[in-house]
């Protein structure tokens, strides 16, 4: 039977600020701070189908954002969302914090699998110069079934009726930086789809779906 989670869950990932003295590695630095409802990049029967983080905000810019929701060819639903990017320069911290809803996932029944469903969520991610602190909740979930206290990175595999892998949905998935300098990133549910590829016979379906997503770094 698929759980259904009427209550909250909350997690927390607190990193410390570490003096680095190696160079970094070459790639793109943590964002001072961002928070989004989520987005997706989904490939199907080879047409791409993208939906851009929605409703985001950035401590860059736009600090305030809302959407009223966003959809791409039937794929992946988000409802209504918020998110707030700010910063106190006097305190030395930060917070960037989105809140979702209706989040729906139903590509996945002609495939034989469930419906992924979230009624609401959050995600947070607050700063100061001593590092960071990434935070987030969820209510409603239907689809699949979780643990009471869920691990970084826990990954849920959705199977069809007859046991094929259809995808993998990593939940309180953190990204650290290598080396360590205190930032971090944090999905609240990184939904993989057909890691394994689809069965023959099946319209292809691939890519990455993100619900709650937030990132920041220690404060100057």
């Amino acid at each position: 039977m698929r759980g259904i989670r009427t209550l909250a869950i909350v997690a927390v990932v607190v990193v410390l600020a570490v003096l680095v003295t190696a160079p970094a590695q070459a790639g793109q630095a943590t964002d001072a701070g961002t928070a989004s409802a989520g987005s997706a990049n989904v490939v199907r029967n080879g047409h791409p189908h993208t939906v851009p983080s929605v409703g985001a905000c950035s401590l860059a810019g736009p600090q305030h954002n809302s959407s009223t929701g966003a959809i791409d060819a039937g794929i992946v639903p988000y409802g209504a969302a918020n998110a707030t990017c700010g910063a106190d320069a006097t305190a030395h911290t930060s917070k960037s914090m989105a809140n979702g809803t209706n989040f729906t996932l139903s590509a996945l029944q002609s495939y034989g699998g469930p419906t992924i469903k979230i009624g609401n969520y959050q995600v947070t991610c607050t700063a100061t110069t001593g590092g960071t602190n990434a935070a987030w909740q969820f209510g409603g979930l239907s689809g699949i079934t979780t643990p009471q206290q869920i691990p970084n990175n826990y990954v849920v595999p959705v199977k069809s009726t007859n046991g094929r892998l259809l995808a993998n949905v990593i939940l309180n998935e953190v990204i650290l930086p290598d080396p360590n300098d205190g930032s971090i990133t944090l999905n609240m549910m990184h939904i993989v789809l057909f890691p394994t590829g689809t069965a023959p016979g099946q319209i292809p379906l691939s890519g990455d779906i993100y619900v709650g997503s937030t990132a920041c770094s220690p404060t100057p």
